[in-house]
């Protein structure tokens, strides 16, 4: 590799060519205009279903679901369904390999990054850090970071807006404040880091722009953050200098939700879920369905707000939607069930499941029959078997037997709670859709041109760049479409070695440490 290349990777949660581009032609997002002339962009494809998680880890590693462990954020064990995190081993990253190799690092708010690691460099973790104490490493960076933040945040949450209870007024553009002062402590801590530290490798992910497209699919709205993020590329890439390569992804794209698909209200209707009571037709559900028909719920709530607070606490339970965790299911008797909010649905299996009532003469038999009455739905529908999906899954694999893919013209968004009573129920905001956004910029790269890629294809493009050996454990390739052709990443052929070539080369660089080490005390 060329010694002064470096490779910035800018990570836009959710971002989408379908508003982007619109904007980049009315002349109104100037820098994302100059990389799309001055690069090569186009769709990148993301995991299915499109979950922030497995995406992100995708992208890192360059391996589907099927290699990961999971095809969602939460693991099935058993008819429990539990968090990631929990139940699989933490992949080696791109970063790692890059590390590893001798080269400096930053890696700022990734998503999948749940602890700060150790690295040649510095990191800062993501959305669902899981110790306050490991924030960041080196692990006083964080004092840094909130001195020269006025106080770094992860993430922002918002238990009224995530349950649609806030749509207008003061709270909203309160929302609207916080996720703008989000992207700009996110941005003073990437810029600062990219000062302080020499670095090789950069990685950034700001989030707001999926938290406020979940809430909102208001042109208006969505135009002016994209301003923002419009001038916050330019500010980066201005600090990069003429030998940074530069990426911009995100993990999937996004579309609008007028209408979601209640999952299990349909497994039930069609007979493939059977709970021990009808918890989803009882009064309380229906007196919530009259008050929201009749727009007296507004009133209702206000009502709930001046009761004592167990008499509201005790109504408030019994009209809330069924979660899946709460449902009385007769297992004996039922042959599918779905957890995720993005339509993974579940087949119960004799031997893999606790109380699996189906062979594998019925599985198939039942996963056709469910594809079907799917397919004959209105709005239509996407569904895949998983080994249409994931090559070579099979049965006893801890994946999704089916899998629903949301669309703009189909099912928009998904739900696995019981309560609606009905299989369709309208909604707003926008979700998650599968073409997320690739661009690529800088010396050795195509002008002007549209590539598509696919979220697996980023890693081992990234180790090629770098002149590193690939895993060739990895999904994806490398895009070398990219390239100029008389660049010298063109001209390089990539070359792939066996996973237990990086442990290797690991437990042999600690070997000759641990000898120098006992050199330096005089023992050898």
């Amino acid at each position: 590799m060329t010694k002064e290349i470096k490779v910035l990777v800018i990570g836009l949660d959710g971002a989408t060519w379908d508003l982007i581009r619109p904007w980049v032609e009315e002349g109104k997002l100037s820098t994302f205009k100059k990389l799309m002339e001055s690069g090569v962009w186009g769709k990148l494809e993301s995991t299915i279903p499109p979950w922030t998680i497995p995406a992100w880890e995708s992208m890192s590693t360059g391996k589907s679901p099927k290699k990961l462990g999971f095809a969602t954020f939460m693991v099935k064990d058993g008819y429990r369904f539990v968090p990631h995190i929990f139940k699989h081993k933490r992949q080696r990253m791109v970063w790692d390999v890059i590390s590893d190799a001798g080269h400096n690092v930053v890696v700022v708010n990734l998503p999948n990054v749940y602890v700060a690691q150790k690295i040649n460099g510095c990191m800062v973790a993501g959305w669902l850090c899981l110790d306050k104490n490991r924030i960041s490493y080196p692990p006083d960076l964080i004092d840094e970071l909130n001195e020269c933040c006025n106080g770094y945040e992860i993430d922002i949450f918002d238990v009224d807006f995530e349950r649609g209870r806030i749509t207008s007024g003061p709270r909203e553009n309160e929302y609207l404040k916080r996720c703008e002062k989000l992207l700009e402590k996110h941005f003073l801590a990437f810029m600062y880091l990219l000062e302080k530290y020499e670095w090789d490798f950069g990685f950034i992910v700001f989030v707001t722009t999926d938290r406020i497209q979940h809430k909102y699919w208001d042109g208006e709205i969505l135009l002016e953050h994209y301003k923002k993020i419009d001038k916050k590329l330019e500010n980066l890439i201005g600090v990069t200098g003429n030998e940074t390569i530069v990426f911009l992804v995100s993990d999937h794209g996004f579309g609008p939700r007028q209408f979601q698909f209640n999952v299990n209200e349909w497994l039930i209707k069609e007979g493939y879920l059977k709970l021990k009571q009808s918890q989803y037709e009882h009064k309380w559900l229906s007196l919530v369905k009259f008050l929201k028909k009749t727009g007296l719920i507004i009133l209702a709530r206000k009502i709930l707000n001046v009761l004592p607070s167990n008499v509201s606490k005790s109504i408030k339970k019994k009209v809330s939607l069924i979660k899946f965790e709460d449902l009385d299911i007769d297992w004996s008797n039922t042959k599918a069930f779905a957890y995720g909010v993005f339509g993974d649905i579940w087949l119960n299996v004799k031997g893999r499941e606790p109380a699996g009532v189906l062979d594998q003469k019925e599985y198939d038999k039942i996963r056709d029959e469910i594809i079907q009455k799917l397919k004959d739905l209105k709005p239509n529908v996407q569904v895949f078997k998983k080994e249409e999906v994931y090559s070579e899954a099979r049965i006893d694999d801890n994946l999704p037997d089916l899998l629903i893919l949301p669309t703009n013209d189909g099912i928009q968004t998904i739900t696995p709670n019981v309560g609606y009573g009905s299989i369709f129920t309208k909604t707003d905001g926008g979700d998650h859709r599968l073409n997320g956004i690739f661009l690529a910029y800088g010396p050795g790269i195509k002008k002007g041109q549209r590539i598509d890629a696919k979220i697996y294809d980023i890693a081992p493009t990234i180790l090629h760049i770098f002149g590193l050996p690939i895993p060739n454990d990895m999904d994806g390739g490398v895009l070398t479409e990219i390239f100029e052709e008389d660049s010298e990443f063109a001209k390089r052929k990539p070359e792939y070695v066996d996973p237990s070539y990086y442990e290797e080369k690991r437990e042999g660089e600690k070997l000759k440490k641990a000898i120098k080490n006992l050199k330096l005390k005089g023992k050898i």
